[in-house]
């Protein structure tokens, strides 16, 4: 009787074996079973032929969902509770002992930005809830009431490249992008304060440390109309939204526009900085709508094209627009929008109730379905902030109610995937952890 035992095959077999397994899930349990399998599982060969297969074969969908500022999913697709992000907000707090669970203020990926407060923030926390893996950031120098804040990475972790004139799989090519880098970019301003100058504060993944620079926009600005939780990553350029929508301001913390100055790390209070800091590159986009019949009510990114989201309230008619790079590049200017081109869709009327003594029904522009280019969500609700969602595909002019009845208190979602293999959780430089 043969007596051989999956132990007993050789390394590059069990590496075929293993790489089979249909998500990164099971890997992550097989890893324990031995530190032969830990060894190789966690080998750079495994990992690009476990991902090959899984693009070659599309084994497993990659999820993309979208979650609100406390961690709970709009609709739940990665947990069956809603809140994919329990687990990780749990063990934060009892390692850190937060008084409360932190709240989401940034994603860029599978990868989440975490602050232990909403107001006067100082303790931050990049995290991968799929991992359960955090790393704490160093406090920035200055804390103050109110500083809109977003996070972005310049690639992601793995790039999958299929070569047609190659018909060996296993030499595909995965490239692994190990050194990414990331920036945590913070606005400090007086909300009262009205200015073409304001100050950045940047953290700097490759550092590990925070600097402040002063950034310059062409128009004057108030920076308490920022939306602080309005932000997106687009084209390497971090922006936010004002309130109204009526501008669109842009930072871009891998691009030094004066390498002539220099900038050190802040220590201390901060104190006005001067022209003799680095200037990264501002984008301010100023929007003039004439015509009231429309409301500017959402700005996003949908099939890698900045879009903005109108609605026409009295004849029920949504208005998508798109900036194309050569704009958004441009990085100043007002534009008309009533001037614009734009795609009209009418919606449904049966949609959205009649108006009565009672209720005054308001249509909500949700963002556009990241697994579904061309489907977005629509919050009908009374003046009681309670109504329907539906879905709506631009393509198709299809609509189909998901919900029949929810409150939604924010309209402000962060996207989050969930990929075949997650992002490790970048470390700080090692001088900073001794």
């Amino acid at each position: 009787m043969n007596n051989t035992t999956i132990g007993d095959l050789p390394e590059d077999v069990l590496v075929e074996i293993l790489s089979r397994l249909p998500c990164y899930k099971y890997v992550s349990e097989c890893k324990c079973v031995s530190k032969r399998w830990c060894s190789l599982m966690s080998d750079p060969s495994f990992f690009g032929r476990f991902l090959c297969l899984q693009s070659d074969h599309k084994r497993t969908q990659i999820i993309r969902t979208l979650i609100n500022r406390d961690g709970v999913e709009f609709l739940a697709r990665l947990s069956s509770s809603g809140k994919p992000l329990t687990p990780l907000f749990e063990r934060l707090v009892s390692f850190h002992h937060l008084k409360e669970e932190p709240i989401v203020v940034g994603t860029y990926n599978d990868l989440v930005l975490c602050c232990a407060s909403n107001y006067y923030q100082r303790d931050y926390y990049i995290c991968n809830p799929y991992t359960c893996q955090w790393v704490p950031l160093p406090p920035p120098p200055q804390l103050c009431e109110f500083a809109p804040v977003g996070f972005i990475c310049d690639l992601p972790y793995y790039q999958y490249r299929k070569d047609d004139d190659n018909h060996d799989q296993k030499r595909q090519c995965i490239q692994l992008n190990a050194d990414f880098r990331y920036r945590v970019v913070r606005l400090i301003t007086d909300r009262r304060n009205i200015s073409c100058k304001f100050k950045v504060q940047i953290f700097s993944s490759e550092t590990g440390e925070w600097t402040e620079s002063i950034v310059s926009t062409q128009s004057l600005v108030r920076y308490g109309d920022i939306n602080s939780h309005m932000n997106f990553p687009y084209n390497g350029v971090l922006y936010w939204m004002s309130h109204d929508c009526t501008f669109l301001i842009g930072v871009d913390p891998f691009m030094i526009t004066d390498r002539n100055s220099t900038s050190s790390p802040s220590t201390s209070s901060c104190s006005t900085p001067d022209d003799s800091i680095d200037h990264y590159r501002c984008r301010f986009i100023e929007f003039d709508q004439r015509d009231e019949n429309y409301d500017l009510e959402c700005v996003g990114v949908n099939r890698g094209c900045l879009q903005m989201l109108d609605y026409d309230s009295e004849n029920h008619v949504l208005s998508v627009l798109e900036l194309n790079e050569e704009e958004i590049s441009a990085g100043a200017g007002k534009f008309c929008l009533d001037q614009r081109v734009r795609d009209y869709y009418a919606l449904d009327w049966e949609m959205v109730p009649e108006d009565d003594d009672a209720h005054e029904y308001l249509v909500f522009l949700l963002p556009f379905d990241p697994n579904d280019d061309g489907t977005l969500y629509l919050h009908i609700r009374d003046n009681s902030r309670i109504g329907p969602i539906f879905t709506y595909n631009i393509h198709t002019g299809e609509s189909s109610k998901i919900v029949e009845k929810i409150s939604l208190e924010r309209y402000c979602f962060y996207p989050l995937a969930l990929p075949w293999w997650p992002t490790p959780v970048p470390r700080l430089p090692v001088r900073l952890l001794r």
